[in-house]
């Protein structure tokens, strides 16, 4: 049963995990309000696609602690009671800029001869329509913020990407704006720097004068987005020089989602690539090519009814395509499972990481999954990985690097390897490894979620999914 509120523990360790990293990165500043990647961003269940919410939120929780780090209470309740005051003061901007576009969009100075306009034609000036406008797309950004659970619960990836694109709306002059663009969505990027010039079209206006309240009412979010980062700077990971037990590695892999196919009974499909093979079944951790699967088991499947992708932390996915030394595949389904990358990566590099395993003692997969590092973006306190180059070069970005200076050669590692080496040796401080998946997978949790839902509510006949 698709429950939310139930991942709410879950939603915040790996929202809390995210930023943490970023803070010891140097990322998150208040000034320049860097967004944290999309891992932070809550997790969604679907039934048959990923753990019992219990068990789930129970390995999160402990990934949360993070083995050698700091356990201290207080700072945890100082993460929590940061995270809420941003919320709650985000919330009382968008309520101010509310109360600012009912003015604007109704009240002018009468003209010369003393004539008033009509509140039709005062909201039909088109600085007026791009205040409103302006509005409409915070709105939608407060929204995707705050997620789809009624809880209050402060989803603080998003929070800090409508703050950079608020203070990059609200600039009062074109180099500060170039300031905050880092990290932005390039159309985005251009649709609030033209709203941003439509509303400065009449100096001292009312609508200049709405924007001059709301770049003061930035502030008092801003402030909560300075304390946030310094409650996550007090309870930093401390490295601690120790393999890890399978419970923290899994923990560390549910970080990041995997995409499964699905039937409207909640079922793993697995699909054939050759008549008379053995069904394969795979968790997909690239989102183009699980969409790509997915429109093509509908088209190959048209009798299947509620075909749709499933998610499951990629841990439970790990463990069930036998990823552990000694373990086999699990055989619930009559289906050989995989982990599954990128098609074009995966003929690449296969070879290389066929060899990786072989030189560790691993024993032979029908799998390779590679992950992706680089020394640029490590700390004594953060060791990012990352499942294609892509979602690197994302977080790369984000961090205030340019694009163009990405290393050609990145560190690349066969995800058994790693997990191999986080669980048999001591050399390293693995407490300090996170994986951080791309936007574009969370995006596709998103999605996967909704179509689940509107499955099972098909399935009971119409009704709302629990």
């Amino acid at each position: 049963r698709i429950s939310p509120t139930r991942h709410a523990a879950m939603s915040h360790a790996a929202m809390r995990l995210s930023l943490l990293l970023l803070a010891s990165l140097s990322l998150v500043d208040a000034s320049r309000i860097a967004a944290p990647p999309a891992s932070s961003l809550t997790l969604r269940r679907l039934r048959g696609g990923e753990a019992e919410a219990e068990a789930a939120a129970a390995a999160a929780a402990a990934g949360s602690k993070n083995e050698g780090s700091s356990e201290d209470g207080d700072d945890e309740a100082e993460v929590a009671a940061a995270l809420a005051a941003l919320s709650r003061s985000i919330d009382a901007f968008m309520d101010q800029f509310a109360q600012l576009e009912l003015g604007v969009l109704s009240t002018a100075r009468p003209s010369i001869l003393g004539r008033k306009a009509s509140p039709e034609a005062i909201a039909a000036r088109p600085d007026r329509r791009a205040f409103k406008e302006a509005h409409q797309h915070f709105c939608e950004v407060h929204r995707l913020m705050r997620g789809e659970s009624d809880e209050a619960l402060p989803a603080a990836a998003g929070s800090m990407q409508l703050l950079r694109q608020a203070a990059l709306y609200l600039s009062d002059d074109e180099a500060a704006a170039k300031e905050n663009v880092r990290a932005v969505p390039a159309e985005t990027v251009e649709k609030l720097a033209a709203l941003r010039a439509a509303g400065r079209r009449k100096a001292g206006g009312t609508v200049a004068s709405a924007l001059s309240q709301l770049r003061v009412a930035l502030a008092g979010p801003l402030e909560a987005h300075s304390k946030l980062v310094a409650a996550l700077g007090a309870s930093q990971v401390q490295p601690v020089p120790a393999a890890l037990s399978r419970e923290a590695v899994t923990a560390k892999l549910n970080t990041v989602p995997t995409f499964c196919l699905l039937d409207g009974q909640s079922r793993v499909v697995g699909m054939r690539e050759e008549e008379g093979a053995t069904p394969t079944a795979c968790f997909y951790t690239d989102p183009a090519e699980a969409r790509a699967v997915l429109e093509s088991a509908k088209r190959a499947m048209p009798d299947v009814r509620g075909l749709h992708l499933g998610v499951t932390p990629l841990g439970r996915a790990f463990a069930a395509c036998g990823g552990w030394p000694g373990d086999e595949p699990q055989g619930h389904i009559a289906s050989t499972l995989k982990l599954q990358g990128s098609a074009a990566v995966r003929e690449q590099m296969g070879p290389f990481l066929r060899e990786q395993a072989e030189k560790q003692g691993l024993p032979e997969a029908a799998w390779q999954l590679p992950v992706f590092c680089t020394d640029q973006l490590q700390s004594a306190h953060a060791m990012p990985f990352f499942l294609s180059r892509e979602a690197l070069v994302d977080a790369w970005v984000v961090a205030g690097l340019e694009r163009d200076a990405v290393p050609d050669s990145l560190t690349a590692m066969d995800l058994r390897v790693l997990v191999h080496q986080m669980s048999t040796t001591d050399k390293f401080a693995w407490n300090t490894v996170n994986l951080l998946a791309s936007r574009e997978a969370v995006d596709l949790v998103s999605e996967a979620y909704a179509e689940g839902r509107a499955v099972a509510a098909a399935r009971s006949g119409g009704g709302a999914a629990e």
